[in-house]
């Protein structure tokens, strides 16, 4: 698995470096005219674009068999040559650009049956519950967590209702202090839908991501609606019936259930992220099951939430002072649940 994820945030790298690859998640509306402008996440900046496409100078040093044979296939549509070019150069910054580039052949074909469209090309991401839908009074010290999903004989949809549980993880690092990561793990009975969030800073230099997401879906092998195919992004809201903003960032899928979303490295994009984080109470994410149906698991916070972002914040050394209140805990622990 440590094998899989570490060549899942080479992948992100990949893609965030190719300004070809339009998949960057943040062009998308705001809650408000007013903010829009600050919000809209910006294109990949030139300095990203300029390592790709300058030629090397005249008294570089001969190019290498890897760098000549992607002059050969870089500008292909056909997904089994560049899965053949990774196989045979897979430990290669080109093997990268290409993996990037059957992330794009791969959307855009996605595109085609999905609902959500191509992500830069389809506007925003679309958000649930539909305002018709009265909001459900909330305990904040018990966050819940609302599945909303599609149903054709339902302009509505359904909901259903569960539960949130927030905590600090300690991650080991080799040759540095313990890390920390906020963790939750959410649970839809009725749907028998379980999912675990970790939010951790990347402390990988080579990653021009800010932060990490990883995301896992368990479901029972008979699920309505099959597997989760296709997590589009991360939105942040203020309450559960407020329209939500997307993070600026990129979301991957790395194996069946599990997806990776590492946040803009971008200053603007950071800056915007992280007001995001600490200020907005609820989370949607965005969800298209393998049978195309959509879907929007939307996460509350509660004050149990709160205090774990504000204590992996300040553990991170990035400001914290945006946060809303929380609640102390009376036993002062790290571990910080919020149970229905």
């Amino acid at each position: 698995m440590m094998q899989t994820r570490s060549a899942a945030r080479g992948f992100i790298l990949g893609v965030i470096l190719s300004a070809s690859v339009g998949l960057l998640i943040g062009a998308a509306h705001a809650e408000d005219p007013a903010s829009k402008p600050a919000l809209d996440a910006p294109a990949v900046g030139s300095n990203d674009g300029s390592r790709q496409g300058a030629e090397p100078p005249a008294s570089a040093a001969p190019r290498s068999e890897a760098a000549e044979a992607w002059d050969a296939v870089k500008d292909t549509t056909n997904p089994a040559l560049l899965e053949a070019f990774v196989k045979r150069y897979r430990n290669t910054f080109f093997a990268v650009l290409a993996m990037a580039q059957l992330a794009e052949l791969r959307a855009t074909a996605a595109a085609k049956t999905s609902p959500f469209g191509s992500p830069p090309a389809a506007g925003p991401v679309p958000t649930f519950p539909p305002n018709s839908q009265p909001a459900i009074p909330t305990d904040r010290t018990q966050p819940r967590a609302v599945l909303y999903d599609e149903d054709p004989s339902n302009p509505a949809g359904r909901q259903f209702g569960g539960s949130v549980i927030w905590r600090t993880d300690p991650i080991k690092a080799e040759g540095r202090p313990d890390e920390l990561a906020a963790h939750a793990d959410i649970d839809i009975p009725s749907r028998r839908l379980r999912m675990t969030i970790s939010l951790k800073r990347n402390l990988d230099p080579s990653l021009p991501a800010s932060h990490l997401f990883e995301l896992t879906f368990r479901l029972p092998a008979d699920f309505e609606g099959g597997e989760v195919s296709n997590v589009p992004g991360i939105l942040m809201k203020s309450n559960e019936q407020a329209r939500g903003t997307p993070l600026a960032g990129l979301a991957v899928k790395v194996t069946g259930g599990f997806f990776l979303v590492g946040l803009s490295n971008v200053a603007a994009d950071r800056e915007r992220n992280l007001k995001l984080l600490l200020e907005r109470s609820w989370f949607d994410i965005p969800i298209v099951y393998a049978n195309q149906r959509r879907a929007i698991l939307a996460i509350e916070k509660g004050e149990p939430g709160e205090q774990v972002f504000k204590t992996a914040f300040t553990a991170w050394g990035q400001n914290a002072t945006a946060a809303q209140p929380a609640a102390v805990m009376p036993d002062g622990g790290s571990d910080i649940a919020g149970r229905r």
